[in-house]
Parts: structure tokens; sequence; C-alpha cells
């Protein structure tokens, strides 16, 4: 992390350098947005040194930055939902609050001892989790454990009319008391679960563990049911009706083989997405983005698309896309393309 330096300013430019903005820091004379499908795409070597300095000069929790630590690509804010990756310091606990939006995260590392304290239940981090903190719940981070816990969170600030009410708890008592058991969500959210006088509000949080989403995917695939735009394709499920993830976005995995290529569609809905292992591409409108792992890039509303997995094994990529609230709204559409026909 040499190039980056030591000092807010050393970050804010090197942030810049590689189209990246950082919570807590300067957002002003930063360089203009690019535009393109190629202007919706941040490189993981980038986001990751950005973070890792940011964690050394930018403190959060009581004392500190009232939120969390984070790092944004500059042009990802024109979107409706967005992705961008957090980084929690070793014996660091951030505020415990509520808004109103939507946070998801999936972790990308951590440590053991780390966890989500959600509604007052404590969620386990690791590797390939999504977490879910709906509108309106309280949530805080807390990393008990001797190295960084980072993840990525996907927003969907677009969606509540650009009033994002926001309550802390009190300074003098921060953090949310675990009041649940361990498993308490999981238990009480499955097959049998409490009687209750309709959809809740606020919506239960909940995690999504990897090796649960892992053997999904491996199960379409051994069926052969295997989506043709997006190779085995796997949405994780809303403990409440069963829909879509949360009312505004949902979460996706999706498993590329070994020099996959998909069919091309489009969907006037935006997706972001996260790529978690290997290496591939996406060709968008004609213009071909290379991604590796940890990489974040975007496919924006009506752009004809489809995935490529130039790598030699399989690849992973998890996505946030807002196609539940177009399809509320009466105007959800998809195309796909004839097999003879893709975009590049």
């Amino acid at each position: 992390m040499s190039d980056v330096g030591t000092t807010h300013e050393d970050l804010e430019q090197y942030l810049a350098a590689h189209h990246l903005v950082g919570a807590g820091l300067r957002r002003e004379g930063m360089a203009p947005p690019r535009t393109g499908p190629a202007g919706a795409h941040w490189r993981w070597d980038g986001i990751y040194n950005g973070l890792m300095r940011s964690g050394e000069i930018v403190s959060v929790g009581p004392g500190g930055m009232t939120g969390m630590r984070s790092v944004t690509g500059i042009e990802a804010t024109r979107f409706p939902i967005w992705m961008n990756v957090q980084i929690l310091m070793p014996g660091e606990r951030t505020q415990g609050h509520r808004n109103l939006r939507n946070e998801t995260r999936l972790v990308c590392q951590a440590p053991r001892e780390a966890a989500f304290v959600c509604e007052f239940e404590a969620f386990p981090m690791e590797r390939g989790d999504v977490i879910i903190s709906p509108s309106w719940t309280y949530h805080d981070h807390w990393n008990q454990g001797t190295a960084p816990a980072l993840y990525v969170d996907g927003y969907d600030n677009g969606h509540n009319g650009g009033v994002n009410l926001n309550e802390r708890l009190p300074d003098d008592l921060p953090y949310q008391e675990i009041r649940k058991p361990d498993g308490y969500g999981v238990r009480t959210r499955g097959l049998a679960r409490p009687v209750t006088g309709g959809r809740p509000f606020p919506l239960p949080p909940m995690r999504y563990p990897w090796a649960e989403t892992l053997a999904g995917l491996r199960a379409l695939q051994e069926a052969g049911e295997e989506d043709p735009c997006e190779g085995a394709h796997l949405m994780l499920a809303s403990p409440v009706d069963g829909g879509s993830t949360l009312p505004t976005i949902a979460w996706h995995a999706q498993l590329l083989g070994a020099g996959q290529t998909t069919l091309s569609h489009r969907h006037n809905s935006n997706t972001f997405y996260h790529a978690f292992e290997g290496a591939g591409a996406v060709v968008i409108e004609g213009e071909r983005l290379e991604w590796r792992q940890g990489d974040i890039f975007a496919v924006p509303a009506w752009t004809w698309h489809h995935h490529e997995n130039g790598h030699e094994g399989e690849s992973i990529l998890f996505s946030i896309d807002d196609w539940p609230a177009q399809t509320k709204l009466g105007f959800h559409m998809k195309e796909t393309a004839t097999a003879d026909r893709q975009d590049g």
C-alpha cells in the first residue's frame, strides 16, 4: 500500500485515481464520472488498497465516524441501487442505528469472531454469507477478531424518495444488546414459524449462509436446470413470503462453468455484480469488460449483455438487481436475444 500514502489527502487522491470515493473523506474536486459501460467497473486492487489504508486513518464508532467507512465507485451513485465495500478493523464496533433504506451485505473475508448485530441478534460473518438489514431495523457491526473484516454492501438509495431518515442509539448506550439466542432467525423463519397477523414491518433480518447458496447452485448444475442467459442462477428468497429478497432489490448468485458463454439479453432493471470467484467478462452493447475476483461492475438498464467465463475453472458472481421494484410498479420488461444474435 506504499503508493496510497499516509494522509487523508493521499488517500483521497489514490481513490480518485481509481474512480473511487471514501466515506468520511473529501469528495469535491474529484475526477468527473466516466460514461458508458466501461464507466461502471471498479478493480479490486484499487478498492482493497484504499480500504486497508482507510482502516488505518479513518476512525469509526463513538468518537469517530457515526457511520461506516467504505469505498464507492464515483459513478455508482448515478444508479438507483449500488454496491460499495466496507472494512471493519480488529476491535471495532460501529454505533447502532436504523434508517429508511435496505442495507444488505456479502462477506468477502472476516475472522470467526466478527459478527453483524441486527435487531438484537448476532449473525456470523463468514465468507460468502449474505446478511440483510431491512429498512428501519437496528444494526451495527462488531469485529472481535484480530484481522480486518471486509464486505460488500448493496443499497437501494434510489427507491426511498431521497429521504433517508437515520436514527442512532445514544452515545452513552451506542450498541445493541444481543437479546436473541444464536440462530434465532434461522430457527423461526423456516417452514415452522411463529403465527403472525400479517406481513411484518419492519421486515426481519436474515442470513443466507454460503454453504446453502453453493449447494443450491450445485443442485441446479446436477439437474441440468441452468438459465441460458445466466448459467446456474439462484435468488435469495425472502423469509416472509418466499418472494424477492426485499421489496426493492433481489440478491442473486450465479455459477458459470469453464468456457461458458451465455445468451445475450436485456431488461429495464439495473444490476450490480461482485466477482466472488474466478475471472471472466461481461459484454455490454458490444463493449467487453474483463473482470477478476473482487471486482465490482454494473450493467445499466435496457442494455444488451452476456457473460463469458474465461477462467479455466468455474466462476461465481453475486449480484443485486432492482427488478422487484420495477415489477411492483408494473413495468418490468426483459428481452432475450435469438441464439444467432450476440451483443459483441
